[in-house]
C-alpha cells in the first residue's frame, strides 16, 4: 500500500527529501510543515506549530500520515520523537534524550571521552576564568564552541590573542550565541581534511548511507564566519577501506554500543562529522539528523527508495537490507542573499527557474508572491545540484545550473567541491 508521509522542516534538506519522495513508488501523497516555496509544487504544504505537538499529532491522525520524518535538530531537542512514540504514531528519528548527542556539545565530548572514542582534548567551561584556564593548559590555536545548539553557527577558531579575546566577548559579553552558550566547550585546535559520514541507525544496527565534504565558511578559500553550510559534495576521494574501516570500529560501532549502554539506543538518522589527522579519524562533532546541504548531493546518489531505507530501519531489519548508491559524483552550491549569515534582504524575486527544466535546483529560502512568483525568504536561497561520472564533470555541472538563475544580492562561493580535486 502507497504512503502519506509528512516531512517536519522547511529547507533545502526537506525539499530534497521531498523530491526524492516524490519519485518513489511506494509513496501516496506528501505533506510538508512548514514547507517552502519549492515543496509547494511537489508536496502539500501545512502551517502547524511545530511546538504543539498535540497539534502535530491531531494533523498525523486527521490525514493518515502513516510515516513522519524529522528534518531540523530543533525539533528533535524538543522530543517530538518521544511524543509520537507515546501515541503510537511512527516517526524517524532519536528520542530527546538520544538526541543530545548534538544538542548539547559536552554531553557528546563526556560520551566519547567515557567509551575512548577518538576526539580532540576538551574543557568544559561555565565562565570567563575557566575559559582562560583551559586557554593556557591547551595554548593557541583553539576552539570555542557553545555548548547547545546554534544552528551550525556557535563555533569560533581562535589562532591569535586577539581571535581569543574577540572569541571571549562574543560568547561571554555579547551573548551570540543566547543560552546555547551558557556552557563552554573549549577544545584543542587538531588541523586535517573533514569529511560527514552518514548513516541510519537502530540501536547497534546500522548502514553507511555515504560520505561527503561541506564547506562551511561563508566566502571562497574558507574564509570568512561560518554559516549552515555553502556547498557540499559526496562522495569524497579521501575515503577508502582502510579509513572507513577504522571509522566504522573506532568511532560509529563504539557510539552506537555507548548509546545503548547508556539506556537511550540511537534511531534515526546520525552523522558524524570526522577530521582525519595523519590517516585516523577523529570526532568533530555529532549530528542526529541529516545535514544541510549534505542531503542535498547524499539523496541524489542513493540508488534505493528512502522510504525502504526508513521502514528497514524501524522494523530492525537493516542489516539484511541492500543498501547502494549510484556511481559518478555530485555537487550542490548554495545560492544565498548577501550578507548571510548575519544581515541580508529577502522578497527578491527569482529569475531564470524557468531556464532549469531537466536540472537539479532544491528550494531552500523561498515563497510564492502574490503572483505566484518565486522569491526569496532566507539567508539560504537555492541549491543548484550538478552531477557527472567525475567529481570535475559534478562541478562543471553545478555552476552550469548556477549561472541560468539570478535574484538581486545574489551570491555563492566559486570553489565548491575543489578542494576534492587535490585529495
Amino acid at each position: 500500500m502507497k504512503k502519506n508521509i509528512l516531512i517536519l522542516g522547511s529547507g533545502g534538506r526537506e525539499y530534497a527529501m521531498a523530491w526524492k519522495l516524490s519519485n518513489d513508488k511506494n509513496v501516496n501523497k506528501i505533506y510538508c510543515i512548514p514547507g517552502n516555496g519549492g515543496t509547494e509544487k511537489i508536496a502539500h504544504n501545512y502551517i502547524v506549530d511545530t511546538k504543539n505537538h498535540n497539534a502535530l499529532l491531531t494533523f498525523v491522525k486527521i490525514n493518515n500520515i502513516d510515516l513522519t520524518i524529522v528534518g531540523p535538530e530543533n525539533l528533535l531537542d524538543e522530543g517530538i520523537v518521544d511524543s509520537f512514540n507515546e501515541q503510537g504514531y511512527k516517526i524517524f528519528g532519536p528520542t530527546k534524550l538520544a538526541s543530545k548527542l548534538e544538542s548539547s556539545k559536552l554531553y557528546a565530548r563526556d560520551i566519547m571521552k567515557k567509551y575512548n572514542i577518538p576526539h580532540p582534548k576538551y574543557f568544559a567551561c561555565q565562565n570567563h576564568k575557566e575559559v582562560i584556564s583551559a586557554k593556557e593548559k591547551l595554548g593557541l590555536p583553539l576552539v570555542l564552541k557553545a555548548d547547545g545548539l546554534a544552528a551550525g553557527k556557535g563555533v569560533i577558531i581562535c589562532n591569535t590573542e586577539d581571535e581569543f579575546n574577540a572569541g571571549l566577548s562574543s560568547f561571554f559579553h555579547e551573548k551570540s550565541f543566547g543560552s546555547a552558550s551558557q556552557k563552554i566547550s573549549v577544545e584543542e585546535c587538531i588541523v586535517g581534511p573533514e569529511i560527514s559520514v552518514f548513516t541510519v541507525c537502530n540501536g547497534l544496527s546500522y548502514k553507511i548511507i555515504n560520505n561527503a565534504q561541506d564547506h562551511k565558511r561563508v566566502f571562497d578559500d574558507d574564509i570568512g564566519p561560518n554559516t549552515g553550510g555553502m556547498g557540499a559534495y559526496a562522495p569524497t576521494p579521501l575515503m577508502n577501506s582502510n579509513l572507513e574501516n577504522k571509522i566504522k570500529k573506532s568511532i560509529i560501532e563504539q557510539t552506537l554500543s555507548a548509546m545503548v549502554n547508556e539506556g537511550c539506543p540511537f534511531t534515526g538518522f546520525l552523522y558524524f562529522g570526522l577530521m582525519i589527522v595523519n590517516g585516523d579519524p577523529y570526532v568533530i562533532e555529532y549530528n542526529v539528523r541529516m545535514g544541510d546541504p549534505e542531503t542535498q548531493v547524499v539523496l541524489p546518489m542513493m540508488d534505493v527508495s528512502l522510504i525502504d531505507l526508513i521502514e528497514s530501519t524501524l522494523d530492525k531489519t537493516l542489516d539484511t537490507f541492500i543498501y547502494k548508491n549510484k556511481d559518478g559524483y555530485c555537487v550542490t552550491v548554495v545560492l544565498a542573499s548577501e550578507g548571510y549569515p548575519e544581515y541580508y534582504k529577502t522578497n527578491k524575486i527569482i529569475n531564470g527557474l524557468s531556464d532549469t527544466k531537466g536540472d537539479l535546483i532544491f528550494h531552500a529560502g523561498t515563497k510564492l508572491d502574490d503572483k505566484k512568483n518565486f522569491i526569496s525568504s532566507g539567508g539560504r536561497v537555492l541549491n543548484a545540484v550538478g552531477y557527472g561520472v567525475s567529481l570535475k564533470d559534478a562541478i562543471k555541472d553545478a555552476y552550469r545550473i548556477v549561472n541560468k538563475i539570478n535574484f538581486e544580492n545574489m551570491f555563492y562561493r566559486n570553489d565548491i567541491g575543489k578542494k576534492g580535486l587535490d585529495y
